[in-house]
Order: structure tokens, then sequence, then C-alpha cells
């Protein structure tokens, strides 16, 4: 019969993102936030697809605060560091890939360029709503 090792031994629990030299230590998602960021990523996956969506499941009251949901306690301390609003979305879309996904897709993003990663505006979509 197989024996398994204490999961504590080896399991990294959290998640470190550095900026300007400090290292934020996102904790790991409670079971609630790690469902809801899966549902979310599921009608997301669905919506890229072309596949209908039901826009009840994207009501959530969590999905207001996604970024501070996924950041945890590293959301507060990037806000009284003065972390750049920017920055912070990049660490909250990080965080939210990690949890919804894993730490390669998450590492991913976390190295490609902001800038061209953004939606370019056209004239046809300006001032347009996304919702």
């Amino acid at each position: 019969m197989a024996t398994f090792a204490d999961l504590n031994d080896f399991f990294r629990d959290g998640l470190d993102l550095p900026i300007g030299g400090k290292v934020y230590r996102v904790p790991p998602a409670d079971a609630a936030t790690g469902l809801f960021c899966q549902k979310l990523m599921t009608v997301g996956i669905n919506a890229a697809n072309g596949k209908q969506i039901d826009e009840a499941e994207l009501t959530d009251d969590g999905e207001k605060d996604l970024y501070r949901r996924v950041l945890g306690t590293a959301f507060d301390e990037m806000i009284e560091d003065g972390v750049s609003w920017a920055k912070i979305k990049h660490c909250g879309i990080t965080a939210f890939l990690w949890i919804a996904g894993d730490e390669d897709s998450a590492a991913k993003y976390w190295q490609a360029d902001p800038e061209a990663e953004a939606p370019k505006e056209t004239a046809r979509t300006a001032g347009r709503s996304t919702r």
C-alpha cells in the first residue's frame, strides 16, 4: 500500500510577487474564492469560444472586488505601499490565473509585456461598454 508524505512538507502555499525590490506574498485562496475563479475562467473560455453564457453567472458580488479577493492581504499591503493601479491589476490577473489555473500560467502572464497584452481601442469600439 502506498504511503503519502505530509503535504505540508512539499506543497508551496501562496504566491510570491516581486515589485520594486519588495516581495508581496499572496496567500492561498480559500475554497469559495477558488471555486469562483474556476467558474469565472470557465465562463470566459466559453465566451471566447462563442458559446452562449448565462449572464447570471457573472453577477456574483465577488466579481466587483476580484483583485482584492484574489490578492488577499497583499492587496492592502500594495495599496499602503503606493503601488500603481496598473501594477495591482497585473498582480491581480496573475493571482487569478494561479488560482484558476496553475503557477506556470500565472508566470507566463507575469512575464508578458502589459502594453502588448492590452487590447487596443479603435474608433469602432471607443466609448462602447464591454459589459
